[in-house]
Order: structure tokens, then C-alpha cells, then sequence
């Protein structure tokens, strides 16, 4: 699947959760196989249920996940310290868009795209085989989501799906709304 955005950071795959599963959805399934992870008052606790969610849709847990995420991102969804949701988007930064004055200024390595070359947003990897010495810049951006319109699970077992796919949407839009522009600025797209 193509078409991603500088500002469009992550997706959710609906065709490919329905085409991948033998009745419904994996996302479905795996929801249901982890429901109790939940204790009671997680399961309404906005910030803690769309962590819960967004843990599970993206991989490790799914592969690949219901949520796409852009290849050269990571994006996690948290809380923070006081409990309050959080958006961890690390950026890859090929020394190609660090300021003359910021590169080094000797021949290193840098991040590599064994596989997608041509492609707009490549998956960045660290070199396979470190022949001289590598810098691999990266930039962590932290997205406070606190004042954001997440929606509030019902708690009840039987709208645990339902509400695990509205949470996750949701984020997934929030997340390319207000982290899409602040990326895009960071690579001068």
C-alpha cells in the first residue's frame, strides 16, 4: 500500500485485517485473546485503554499491525508520569537533512536502505557491516496528547472491540492531525 504523506504518519488497515483473518478480524482476535490484561478501571481509563490498544495493533504484538506505520517512524503511544497520554515518534535523520554545519565533517557511515530504495519514506537501517565509523542520527519527538479528544471506552466486556478500534482510530488520526505537521517540519517537507 502506497500513498503516505509528509503528514501522514500512521494508518489502519482495515482491508488487510478483514483479507487476513478466517472470520472477521485479527485485530478482533487478538483484542479478545488479551482481554484480560485489563483490570477494571483500566478498561475506562482513556489514556491507559489507547496505549493498551495502540500496543496491540502495532508490532510487536501484531505483524504486520492493524496500524501501518510510516516505514522510516517508530511511533509508540504511552503515558506519562502523571498518567497522562503521550505520542514517542523517533525519526531516523540521514545526514542528508542535518544542516551543513551539523554533519560531520569526515567520511562515516550512515543509515542504510537495503530494501525500498526509490521509495519516498524508506525503513532507515544501521549499517549491516561497519567497515569505518558510523553516525546514526535520530530524533525522539514527544508528543503530549493530553488535551487531545480520545475517546472513553465503555468498560463493558461485550464493546471491548468496538472501543479498542474506535481508540485506535482515533489515535491514528490525532496522531498524523498534530505530530504529521510537527515530522514534516523536522525533515523539511
Amino acid at each position: 500500500m502506497s500513498g503516505w504523506t509528509p503528514t501522514t504518519l500512521a494508518r489502519v488497515d482495515h482491508a488487510y485485517d478483514r483479507s487476513s483473518s478466517s472470520g472477521g478480524s485479527r485485530f478482533e482476535a487478538y483484542i479478545s485473546a488479551r482481554e484480560n490484561e485489563l483490570d477494571e478501571d483500566e478498561r475506562t481509563d482513556r489514556a491507559y485503554f489507547t496505549a493498551w490498544a495502540w500496543h496491540i495493533a502495532t508490532p510487536m504484538v501484531m505483524s504486520p499491525g492493524y496500524v501501518e506505520i510510516r516505514p522510516d517512524l517508530s511511533i509508540t503511544f504511552d503515558r506519562d508520569e502523571d498518567g497522562d497520554p503521550v505520542v514517542k515518534v523517533v525519526v531516523p535523520l540521514p545526514h542528508r537533512v542535518l544542516d551543513r554545519e551539523r554533519r560531520p565533517g569526515y567520511e562515516v557511515g550512515d543509515w542504510e536502505t537495503p530494501y525500498g530504495r526509490g521509495e519516498t519514506y524508506p525503513q532507515l537501517w544501521r549499517p549491516s557491516f561497519v567497515k569505518r565509523t558510523a553516525v546514526l542520527a535520530s530524533a525522539t519527538v514527544l508528543v503530549p496528547a493530553r488535551d487531545w479528544d480520545l475517546p472513553v471506552p465503555s468498560g463493558r466486556a461485550a464493546q471491548l472491540v468496538a472501543d479498542a478500534q474506535l481508540a485506535v482510530e482515533t489515535a491514528v488520526r490525532l496522531i498524523n492531525e498534530y505530530a504529521g505537521p510537527q515530522i514534516a517540519d523536522l525533515l523539511g517537507e
